[in-house]
C-alpha cells in the first residue's frame, strides 16, 4: 500500500471489525478498560502497555489491530481470537 494510500475499512468506515466484539467481552467480564490494560500487559509480559485511550479507539475501531495484538486481546479477555474476528466459534473439521 501506497504511503497516504485509503485504508480498508468496514462499510460503516471502521478500521477494525473486532471492536464490538472486545467491548462486548471486556463488559461480560465486567472490566474496566484500565482493568484490560493491566491484563494486556500480564499477557504480553509486559511488550504492551496498552493505555485506555488505546482500548477506546480498538472498540470503537478507529484504532487498526495487529495480529499480535489480536493475540494478546484474546488472552486477556480468555476468548478465541476466530471469535473476535468473526463473532462465532470456531467450526473444527
Amino acid at each position: 500500500m501506497a504511503r497516504g494510500a485509503p485504508r480498508l475499512r468496514t462499510s460503516d468506515g471502521k478500521v477494525n471489525q473486532i471492536g464490538s466484539r472486545v467491548r462486548q467481552r471486556r463488559t461480560e467480564l465486567k472490566l474496566t478498560q484500565d482493568a484490560l490494560c493491566a491484563r494486556l500487559a500480564l499477557a504480553t509480559d509486559g511488550a504492551w502497555n496498552a493505555d485506555r485511550m488505546e482500548i477506546y479507539r480498538i472498540e470503537i475501531g478507529t484504532r487498526i489491530v495487529s495480529d499480535l495484538e489480536l493475540l494478546a486481546l484474546s488472552r486477556a479477555l480468555k476468548c478465541a481470537p476466530y471469535w473476535l474476528l468473526l463473532g462465532e466459534e470456531s467450526s473444527s473439521a
